[in-house]
């Protein structure tokens, strides 16, 4: 069965967005009793929060979103023109994290492989545990859900990212509270989480790694990561430096450089917010190994969307391209390249209409386009995102209530 995926439910939406006192661009969505009861009842994609889409190796274009404690994805043969009918996750119900910068993640081997990576909420707030669990038999059955952090704290574990290779080694980065908590046991106060790495391949062994990779990152906001040239890994985050100024962050384990590891600031626009923004930033790197990087500030020196690319694993740093219009509060930047071509989208509000905008480069980040509305609605989103495999690029953008809009670029 196909379902066409501009079929929308009929309810009634209320939206708001708004500035907190801290000048954070937000967006507040503000659904109607009447669909909250509907969507208790329905597993459909217009319910969800968040959907994350993907590529699996033969072109076919993947979706993942969590309602009513389940996992569910449909499957695009025509670049998310129309998707099959919805296939339940085969796994026990869990309470899974879905919403704004945490969401479920699918990633995909090379054998029919296909991998789910989750935050479970715990009983108590700010609580959790990474999850994951895999099938290969191309999403008939799932394995038995693990948890991957291995301390068995009752303590933060989440905003998970998650890279497959062909061969399916499984690598997964999450922001990980247990050093805070075994320092607050002590009596000693901590600002922030860490960042966390665990690899394995469920094919060989059920076990996986973990291991720092940073200490005082902020604890809400996505990261972001992809391989350079070499299969290095280089991860981008927002991290905490001095007295709560809130910056990005870059490294790449790259065992030949091992300085590439060492927490390198990128982002100067001293940002001073004693709690987190929930703006994440991304990372997308070509194959002349230039790093593509894209984050948002409200910062002393810096307020908005900005642009840098880098040609050494952000040693140095192109200066900044200013991107989007803070007056209609531009904000959730994402960016994928392809070559010379960097694209980038990112929302606004204009005070009737969620807008959802788009620019690019086609000399690698040297200059841009003048910047494109793709999309808008009175419907508030969720931030949007680039799907890319070889030329093909998807923009992403859930609309809870109304529509997954997914289109080429």
């Amino acid at each position: 069965m196909v379902i066409n995926i501009k079929q929308s439910l009929a309810y009634l939406l209320l939206a708001a967005a708004a500035f907190s006192g801290s000048s954070i661009a937000s967006q507040h969505q503000h659904i109607s009793s009447a669909q909250n009861d509907v969507c208790k009842q329905n597993n459909s994609i217009q319910c969800a929060k968040t959907a994350t889409t993907a590529f699996s190796p033969d072109g076919r274009l993947w979706r993942v979103w969590s309602s009513n404690q389940q996992m569910f994805y449909q499957v695009s043969h025509d670049q998310g023109s129309t998707f099959e009918q919805a296939v339940k996750v085969d796994i026990p119900a869990e309470n899974i994290a879905a919403r704004n910068e945490n969401r479920p993640k699918i990633a995909f081997d090379k054998n029919q492989g296909v991998y789910l990576s989750w935050a479970k909420k715990g009983k108590k707030r700010f609580t959790g545990d990474i999850r994951f669990s895999y099938s290969t038999d191309d999403g008939k059955t799932f394995s038995i859900p693990q948890t991957i952090n291995n301390d068995g704290y009752i303590t933060g574990h989440s905003f998970n990212e998650m890279i497959v290779s062909p061969d399916g080694e499984v690598t997964i980065v999450w922001l990980d509270s247990r050093y805070r908590y075994e320092q607050q046991k002590l009596g000693n106060k901590i600002n922030g989480s860490e960042l966390y790495l665990a690899k394995g391949n469920p094919r060989k062994q059920q076990s996986f790694t973990n291991e720092p990779l940073a200490s005082g990152t902020c604890v809400c906001c996505r990261i972001a990561m992809d391989n350079d040239i070499n299969g290095n890994l280089a991860v981008f985050w927002r991290h905490i430096f001095g007295d709560n100024i809130r910056e990005f962050a870059l490294i790449t384990l790259d065992e030949k450089q091992p300085e590439l590891a060492k927490t390198k600031q990128i982002s100067f626009d001293h940002w001073y917010i004693e709690g987190c923004p929930h703006q994440g930033g991304a990372v997308s790197i070509n194959e002349d190994n230039r790093y593509q990087l894209v984050w948002y500030n409200q910062g002393d020196n810096g307020k908005g969307i900005f642009t840098a690319y880098s040609d050494n694993a952000g040693q140095t740093l192109s200066k900044p391209t200013h991107i989007g219009n803070n007056s209609q509060q531009a904000a959730h930047p994402h960016l994928q390249v392809r070559g010379n071509l960097v694209d980038i989208v990112w929302t606004e509000f204009d005070g009737e209409h969620y807008q959802l905008w788009h620019q690019h480069s086609n000399n690698g980040g040297i200059s841009y386009s003048k910047a494109t509305l793709l999309k808008q609605s009175t419907t508030s989103g969720d931030r949007p995102f680039l799907v890319k495999q070889g030329n093909a690029l998807m923009v992403s953008w859930q609309l809870q209530g109304a529509e997954h809009w997914i289109k080429p670029l």
